[in-house]
């Protein structure tokens, strides 16, 4: 394989969906496989990353105990070690996730495409389950939505140390009450990846204007007012951890981009509830 091959959010070729974990992450790695991780891997759980000093890791640990829809770890490494053993083993989270934020004391200091220049012995790895991870299984189950974007909430998370602030969500728009009942039912078995919805209805109950999205994919043409009959849905997602991490101004803070997530070898049906 000499050309990258280019994903997008909803556009994925087939070798992509069935790929396996590890494949996915070694074409990664060589940079041969570029784009959002919406649709790899299909029955895999996709995850967030947080890296962060130990120094606050334990503070860190107890604030995704006291939240754990939007931050779940299903990983937590040795200082130092960049593999995820538990969930990933031969994965090297320097590499394998493609694209990076790095923070000094809150900035944004660089994307890299891998953060092995950053790397230190004293960094500790979260890797937390992400609602990607149901997208097929939405898709399956023939459910009429669209997503429309990441929005930050007044809900407050609960703080631990250094770590407080909103939570972000995720909305999907449902046709019908219907579709969205299902939609609640199907996700409140995977806890590990979000779990169930936060919110249902009216977007400004928890502070959202729906048509002013924080994060939005690229192009999507569907920020219009709800129309008759339509639900929305929001889940606790990962931005949440990245808003909280950022403001606690730590000294180094390495986060994957949204969208893309770290393909573990968890199958979603392992860690589902019934």
């Amino acid at each position: 394989m000499s050309n990258p091959i280019y994903e997008s959010a909803y556009t994925k070729a087939g070798l992509i969906e069935s790929m396996s974990p590890r494949e996915y992450r070694l074409l990664r790695r060589q940079h041969k496989l570029i784009g959002e991780t919406l649709g790899n891997c299909r029955g895999y759980i996709s995850a967030n990353v947080a890296i962060i000093p130990k120094e606050v890791a334990l503070e860190f640990f107890l604030f995704c105990q006291r939240n754990p829809k939007p931050c779940t770890p299903m990983d937590v490494t040795d200082p130092g070690n960049p593999e995820p053993i538990r969930v990933a083993p031969g994965a090297d989270l320097r590499t394998d996730l493609g694209r990076y934020y790095v923070y000094k004391y809150g900035e944004l200091i660089d994307e890299p495409t891998d953060i092995t220049d950053y790397w230190r012995d004293d960094l500790v790895s979260f890797v937390m389950g992400a609602s990607p991870s149901w997208h097929y299984v939405l898709s399956d189950a023939k459910l009429q939505y669209t997503f429309v974007g990441a929005y930050v909430t007044n809900i407050q998370t609960i703080p631990a140390g250094p770590f407080k602030g909103p939570m972000v969500v995720g909305c999907r728009v449902f046709n019908d009450a219907l579709d969205a009942i299902r939609a609640i039912q199907i996700t409140s078995r995977y806890v590990l990846c979000n779990g169930a919805p936060v919110h249902i209805g009216d977007p400004s109950i928890i502070g959202i204007d729906i048509s002013k999205p924080v994060v939005c994919l690229e192009g999507n043409p569907h920020l219009r007012p709800l129309q008759p009959g339509q639900v929305p849905v929001f889940w606790a997602v990962g931005p949440t951890v990245q808003t909280v991490a950022v403001a606690a101004k730590l000294d180094l803070l390495v986060m994957h981009v949204p969208g893309w997530n770290l393909a573990t070898d968890i199958h979603l049906e392992q860690v589902a509830l019934f």
